[in-house]
């Protein structure tokens, strides 16, 4: 029997419009530096889903992923940091 992943999408306040509707990822661009690509924190990404998720992201040109160090990965404090440093968060359990 397999166990199940949970993984969800959380977006954060840069990437909602003022009345509440997600912009896609390709709009991000305006909201970030020039020349930026949006950058996608997934927490979790040493997990089974963590993993996926990152290897099929990295594949991707016009993303950044940000991580934490290997050891500070489970530290509140880095988290909370990259997550407010992120235009998307992948969130994998």
């Amino acid at each position: 029997m397999r166990a199940s992943s949970i993984c969800l999408l959380a977006l954060t306040a840069s990437s909602v419009s003022a009345f509440g509707v997600v912009q896609p990822l390709a709009s991000f661009t305006t909201t970030t530096a020039l020349f930026a690509k949006p950058k996608v924190f997934i927490d979790g990404e040493a997990g089974t889903t963590g993993i996926q998720v990152r290897d099929r992201l990295a594949k991707r040109e016009d993303l950044e992923i940000i991580s934490a160090p290997d050891g500070l990965r489970k530290d509140a404090d880095t988290r909370r940091k990259l997550i407010n440093e992120a235009d998307a968060v992948i969130l994998c359990k």
